[in-house]
């Protein structure tokens, strides 16, 4: 009978197959661990790099228009990922991952109102706001407690409105409508007052052919004059409402009026800051002018200039009035036209002497309003009101501006202006979102300055 061989077996073998096996699986553990671990420092470095580069190019924000304007923005037509690579190479890694942009915020109008605000929480105890509105808030008052809103309306609606203005604008003098009255005047007595009537023709016709726009103010002005003063007297309601509404369209309305540039400069005119406009755009704009109009350069100085001369045609009338001399004479020139229109009239138009006292305010202010507008847009102040020859309120040109600012809705305040910071900076960002990718996952960082959140 054979013998069969047995293999020796011992628990020794036994136990190294078993050790293989179990640090086979713990190799593998370790080694995912590891790759897992090695992973998550890479894309840790990759969102560290991200973050560096995103603050790089939001610290790049244009100085200019942060200096002048007050804004945080900036402008990336292209992205620089030299940041980001040096940020990895510092962590000992290399650049294998792409940076891309997935998002950018552009700054809007509303973005520009969070920056006024701004602007204006640092810089308004500095800034006399209110002033300019204030002061032409208590010259309407002064003209509404003297009633010559209501003897104007008046006399403007009455036949003695045609009349006057065919004295003041016609080729008679003052001799001539004198003769008409016939017998109820005397010429040889009324000597000095027809001097007076045919100086207040002359320089009415004077002041028209020098006013450059060459505009003919006849009655039917008055109407636009009251429309003006109506517009107004609401914004004056609205300022005694210390609301931030109301807060926020004044800083809005300064800050148009005050901080851009505009076609008729005042001496030493720059921004608030000081920043000359010539810094900002090659040539020169009217930027105020567009932002309260929404017209071009010429059609916006145009109705700028025209609601000017309404104003001053105002502020001259209160100015008059306080007068007392002046009033005096009027009153005398108004007795007379009285009677020469009761004559030319055949007796059919009786009118109040002070009526047409009132109207011919209106035609000697409209003379000193010519003068007034040539010297504000000459770069001079404007006297809006004066008492025993003591100048108590004056305007520049830029004051004007602001006193119209308060008649424009403030989003056409506020689309406008960040039209031409648009315009003058190319299209500005207020954050942007970056991307990177590794192993098929993407990171992405998203930043935007503080101030517009």
């Amino acid at each position: 009978m054979r013998k069969t061989n047995k293999i020796r077996r011992n628990k020794h073998g036994a136990s190294s197959v078993f050790l293989a096996v179990i640090l086979s699986a713990l190799i593998l553990i370790e080694c995912t661990f590891a790759a897992f671990v090695w992973n998550l420092d890479y894309a840790l470095s990759v969102n560290t790099a991200l973050k560096t580069q995103i603050d790089t190019i939001m610290s790049d924000y244009d100085r200019q228009l942060f200096d002048v304007y007050g804004v945080y923005a900036f402008t990336l037509d292209e992205i620089d990922d030299e940041c980001f690579r040096k940020a990895l190479e510092i962590n000992g890694l290399s650049s294998t991952s792409v940076l891309y942009i997935t998002g950018m915020s552009e700054f809007t109008a509303d973005d520009l109102k969070k920056a006024i605000n701004s602007f204006y929480f640092y810089r308004g105890t500095g800034i006399a706001m209110k002033s300019v509105v204030d002061s032409y808030k208590e010259m309407i008052l002064e003209l509404d407690d003297r009633g010559i809103f209501s003897k104007i309306g008046e006399y403007m609606q009455s036949p003695a409105a045609g009349y006057v203005s065919e004295m003041i604008k016609g080729s008679e003098s003052a001799e001539e409508w004198i003769g008409k009255a016939g017998d109820m005047l005397n010429i040889g007595e009324l000597i000095g007052e027809a001097a007076d009537m045919d100086s207040l023709s002359s320089d009415y016709k004077d002041a028209i052919s020098d006013f450059e726009l060459d505009i003919d103010v006849d009655v039917a002005e008055w109407d636009s004059i009251l429309t003006t003063v109506s517009r107004l007297e609401d914004i004056m309601d609205a300022l005694s409402d210390n609301s931030d509404l109301m807060m926020t369209h004044m800083n809005t309305a300064h800050y148009c009026a005050y901080n851009f540039d505009c076609w008729f400069a005042p001496d030493g005119d720059c921004s608030i800051t000081g920043t000359e406009f010539k810094s900002v755009h090659d040539s020169k704009k009217a930027d105020s002018e567009y932002i309260i109009t929404g017209l071009d350069t010429f059609p916006a100085c145009l109705k700028i200039e025209y609601l000017m001369v309404q104003v001053l045609i105002v502020s001259n009338m209160l100015k008059d009035f306080a007068d007392e001399r002046f009033r005096n004479t009027m009153e005398i020139l108004g007795e007379i036209i009285s009677v020469i229109i009761l004559a030319v009239s055949e007796g059919t138009v009786d009118i109040d002497p002070k009526l047409i006292a009132a109207g011919l305010t209106y035609y000697c202010a409209i003379v000193q309003s010519m003068k007034d507008f040539l010297l504000v847009v000459n770069g001079q102040r404007a006297v809006i009101f004066e008492y025993d020859d003591v100048e108590f309120v004056t305007f520049s040109y830029r004051d004007f501006l602001y006193l119209f600012s308060f008649l424009t809705p403030e989003n056409e305040l506020l689309e406008r202006s960040h039209e031409i910071l648009i315009r003058d900076y190319g299209t500005l960002y207020k954050g942007v979102a970056l991307g990177a990718d590794f192993r098929g996952e993407e990171y992405t960082v998203e930043k935007s300055y503080q101030l517009y959140e």
